[in-house]
């Protein structure tokens, strides 16, 4: 969350920032000699000001880590400027302090061992912001993305979010994420992306994905972590990967928060407010947001039909805009018992509606070239969705580092309801239809999960795990034709239908871990057991599947220095079929292009292999690796023409899908002005499937690139490029998509405050082609945002104390 300062108080602002100054010798003291016990050590000292050394009154103290500037502890000065930090562990540390009006001061070469159980480090001596320093600044920087064993994370800082106002736009600018047309995550180019929120299913949040990233605030997430191979740990779901999107926690202590407010063309606006509170051993913090969208879009299709005697031609050509609005709202409380037991409880709601409108014309001609069928398609739609969640975390450390026991549950409802109408307009009179869709939707689901984590050795650890998911869904899509004989809609049982849903997963997971000074390794494996029910209701046909899969992982990893490492990664992933894949309910709002689910679907089982070096210091790093995907049944949609040249899209499993190549992430600091961050990659995709008859390989590139420049008078500019290449699917290929953003800011208030002003798909270049080539037709069709977003955004952060593990500025 925002957290910043507020009169004589100062936040720990930076803890976490991405870039800061460090003074030298000259202006700030070497601490090394005495030192602390790992366990009830205290580090005291005292804040004061040049030149008379009178006390800073609370002054914030943070005890950062060496290695990466991450939040270890930290403190605030009382009214004389002492302050005091318990139990700090062994190690290399910063500390920074900071306070409203003066500069902030790194204190470096903080080494504290394990001899004594009292440091102190005297008089810290700080500047007011007015005074100039003229000695030589050295900067550090935390890396924005940092390679763990078995995933990258990638810590959110200032630039990002001020360019950000939802999870959607944080995950555009992640290494090796990309969005499709519907807003769902892609891992290197491919969709089937398991997203966690806190570790914790999406699904927890709402039914929607798309909408739960738009309507999640930008400015309450910490870092993302992205794996592209999981272990064992995490969901055994997810062909392409695991997202998990981590938010901030309150850590010390105060009160803070900050408002957001982005008005954007076209009437696209979001709101969003926070605050924290932490007192003692109480803490609770809340969040409330809202937004407005409003899109608009054009599509087009061209299609050679071949299965019937005589060859016709479909011509469509269509334009249509989606509006809609969300709120979002977020409250939690934490109680720590003591230092070692802890409880947190939390409620989220969401609220979701939407009104979406096209106009589609339809062309049907024959070789000679004249036309044989010519219609509109008229359609209004209107939506809406609710979803309430309930989450109860308790963790329990024990004495040793890293041993602990965590217990999470999660309780979900929400429904949501709909309908559409559709006015088919021609001078054929047979061609003539108004027709209704009436849509009604219940879930509920509960999630269970418990982690115990053991150091068996200093240098080794256990890992056992136990999560339990239950979900139920039941569907009903009404349909009916209007009489032209009495002008009232008549039910139509052919194409209308009830669809009951529930599933229940039980997996058991266990991981050890083992460490040496050169070599790491985590080796894992998950048990599930899916069980399903599908019960068709209206033509009373039920039945269940169950499912026993096994998820073996193993990372292995070899130190080259400091911060270098080589690494080896393998896991199998399976991707189960989600309701809407299953539900065999038609729809029929393009009735030349109908779509279906598939009761009859299987599960996707994929192998995932990567071997890669990565480098990443504080001033930037890269990490570049070698993937390789394989799946003997995957899941793809597959489209069938009929004789009257109706196409019928559902999912299925046809073969082999296969994807290996090069990929390098890379973030880097040029001076003081310049920083970059980006990904790259080279591959080639095949879909093979004999049954179906596909043979599709093709060779190719994506990559994006982040830029950051400072510019005078506080001022930060932006830019953010992505282009994903062509790639093999199911019957053709999809063509490459580029998509351009800019934005610049400002800080004022004495940084207290943002003011940022962002252009979306600058060149309105995220057009989404793709061409189907069988035996049965030919196919080219487009899909395209025919708005550019453009906002603009104010950001005002307030409070005593900031006490998230990362920077919002």
């Amino acid at each position: 969350m925002k957290r910043t300062p507020f009169l004589s108080f100062l936040a720990l602002l930076t803890i976490n920032i991405p870039l800061f100054t460090l003074s030298d010798a000259n202006a700030s003291p070497t601490i090394g000699a005495k030192s602390l016990q790992a366990d009830g050590g205290k580090l005291i000292g005292k804040v004061v000001e040049s030149p008379k050394n009178t006390g800073v009154s609370f002054a914030t103290v943070a005890l950062l880590m060496a290695k990466d500037s991450s939040l270890a502890s930290g403190g605030v000065a009382d009214e004389n400027g002492a302050f005091t930090i318990l139990n700090v562990a062994p190690g290399k540390y910063l500390l920074r302090v900071t306070n409203m009006g003066y500069q902030t001061l790194f204190v470096p070469n903080v080494s504290i061992s394990a001899e004594a159980n009292l440091l102190d480090v005297g008089n810290i001596t700080i500047l007011p912001e007015a005074q100039k320093l003229n000695e030589v600044l050295v900067k550090g920087e935390k890396s924005m993305i940092v390679d763990d064993i078995d995933k990258k994370i990638v810590n959110i800082g200032k630039d990002m979010l001020a360019t950000s106002n939802n999870v959607s736009d944080l995950l555009e600018k992640v290494p090796a994420v990309s969005l499709d047309e519907n807003g769902n995550p892609q891992v290197r180019g491919k969709g089937n992306v398991v997203v966690l929120i806190d570790g914790k299913p999406s699904n927890l949040y709402g039914s929607d994905l798309p909408t739960i990233l738009q309507s999640f605030p930008a400015n309450l997430i910490e870092r993302i972590d992205v794996m592209t191979t999981p272990s064992a740990k995490y969901e055994g779901e997810g062909a392409s990967g695991v997202i998990d999107i981590i938010t901030k926690k309150t850590k010390i202590r105060g009160t803070n928060g900050g408002l957001r407010a982005s008005f954007g063309n076209k009437n696209n606006h979001n709101a969003s407010g926070n605050l924290s509170y932490k007192a003692g051993k109480l803490g609770i913090n809340a969040s409330l947001s809202g937004q407005t969208r409003n899109t608009t879009w054009k599509r087009t299709l061209s299609r050679d039909n071949f299965i019937s005697e005589n060859t016709s031609h479909l011509e469509q050509s269509g334009t249509g805009g989606n509006k809609g609005k969300n709120a979002f709202g977020r409250i939690g409380v934490n109680y720590d018992f003591d230092d070692k037991n802890a409880l947190e409880f939390g409620v989220n709601y969401s609220r979701d509606q939407n009104r979406n409108n096209s106009s589609l014309l339809n062309e049907t001609s024959i070789a000679s070239g004249s036309v044989t069928e010519r219609f509109t398609r008229l359609n209004n739609s209107k939506g809406n969705g609710d979803n309430l969640n309930f989450n109860l975390d308790y963790r329990r450390k024990f004495s040793e580092k890293d041993h602990q026991f965590n217990f999470t549950t999660s309780y979900s409802l929400g429904a949501s309801d709909g309908e559409s109408y559709y006015n088919q307009e021609s001078e054929i009179d047979s061609l003539m239809r108004n027709q209704q869709n009436l849509r009604d939707n219940k879930r509920h689901s509960l999630f269970l999960n418990t982690d115990y984590t053991w150091p068996i050795t200093p240098k080794s650890m256990l890992e056992v795990g136990l999560r339990s998911r239950m979900s139920s869904n039941d569907n009903t899509n009404a349909f009916y034709n209007m009489s032209r004989e009495t002008g009232s809609y008549v039910f139509d049982p052919n194409i209308s239908n009830v669809f009951g849903y529930q599933d229940a997963t039980y997996t058991g997971f266990m991981t050890y871990s083992q460490k040496t000074d050169l070599w790491g390794m985590r080796v894992g494996l998950r048990v599930t057991d899916y069980n399903q029910d599908i019960d068709q209701i209206s033509i009373k046909r039920d039945f269940s599947v169950h499912f026993l899969t096994l998820v073996p992982s193993l990372a292995l990893t070899r130190k080259l220095g400091e911060t270098a490492q080589l690494k080896l990664n393998y896991s199998r992933r399976v991707q189960r079929p989600e309701a809407d894949w299953l539900n065999p309910y038609t729809d029929v709002s393009d009735p030349r292009n109908i779509q279906s689910g598939n009761p009859s679907l299987k599960p996707e089982f994929t192998h995932k292999a990567e071997m890669g070096y990565s480098n990443y210091e504080a001033s930037g790093g890269w990490g570049p690796s070698l993937f390789m995907d394989y799946s003997n049944n995957a899941i793809t949609r597959i489209r069938t023409i009929d004789e009257s040249g109706i196409s019928l899209t559902q999912f299925a499993n046809v073969g082999r899908e296969l994807s290996y190549g090069l990929e390098t992430d890379f973030s880097q600091s040029i001076g003081e002005v310049l920083k970059i961050n980006g990904s790259g990659r080279i591959y080639r995709s095949e879909v093979v499937s004999q049954i179906a008859q596909i043979d599709n390989r093709t060779w190719s590139y994506s990559g994006n690139l982040n830029a950051f420049v400072t510019l005078p008078a506080d001022f930060r500019a932006s830019a953010y490029i992505n282009y994903e290449g062509p790639r093999a699917i199911a019957q053709g290929t999809r063509e490459g998509v580029f998509v351009a953003n800019m934005g610049i800011r400002k800080e004022l208030l004495e940084k207290k405050a943002t003011i940022s002003f962002n252009v979306q798909d600058i060149f309105l270049s995220r057009a989404y082609k793709s061409q189907l080539n069988t035996a049965t037709y030919s196919q080219h069709s487009l899909w395209q945002q025919t708005n550019r977003l453009v906002n603009l955004t104010f950001q005002y952060r307030f409070g005593k104390i900031s006490a998230s593990g990362g920077d919002d500025a």
